[in-house]
């Protein structure tokens, strides 16, 4: 139980980390298209802005939706291997983000023809954290049992044999 605590836990870690690395990515882009095209830079604090906003919301996402989702997929293919984890975990991620944007939109009045661009932008940007988040969960679920298997045998792998 521990070790699927901790698995998830590191999981946790490394979508969050993806969804604010998509942030900084995402400003810099912003900021390449304002220097091409002359535009308004924005001032000096927003780039940092920005990725508080990212760390924020990101700590938000990972109980509400990479958790669940990640889960999800895996009560469903835990005897399916890492991929038949990973596709059911992106299938529900995405289902949620689009289904959380449009609500969000739908609560500030965002415009109905937009509805489909906001929920495209939200379902996109969680499919690498929670990519993420699934190999590192079942990669250190892999490690613990291999652990567990050759710490039971007669041989002690962590420690060297004095002769």
């Amino acid at each position: 139980m521990v070790t699927g605590v901790l698995r998830h836990l590191a999981g946790m870690a490394a979508a969050w980390l993806v969804f604010v690395a998509e942030a900084m990515v995402g400003y810099l882009g912003l900021l390449a298209y304002a220097l091409v095209t002359g535009s308004e830079v924005g001032g000096p604090l927003a780039g940092p802005m920005l990725v508080v906003i990212a760390a924020v919301l990101g700590g938000a996402l990972v109980p509400l939706l990479f958790l669940p989702a990640v889960v999800v997929a895996e009560a469903r293919g835990r005897r399916r291997g890492t991929a038949g984890v990973v596709g059911p975990a992106v299938f529900v991620a995405v289902v949620l983000a689009a289904a959380y944007a449009v609500g969000a939109a739908a609560v500030t009045q965002v415009s109905a023809g937009h509805l489909p661009l906001v929920a495209a932008v939200a379902a996109l940007l969680v499919v690498a954290p929670v990519v993420l988040y699934a190999l590192t969960a079942r990669g250190l679920g892999w490690v613990a049992q291999w652990v567990s298997r050759h710490r039971s045998g007669s041989v002690d792998v962590w420690s060297p044999t004095v002769s």
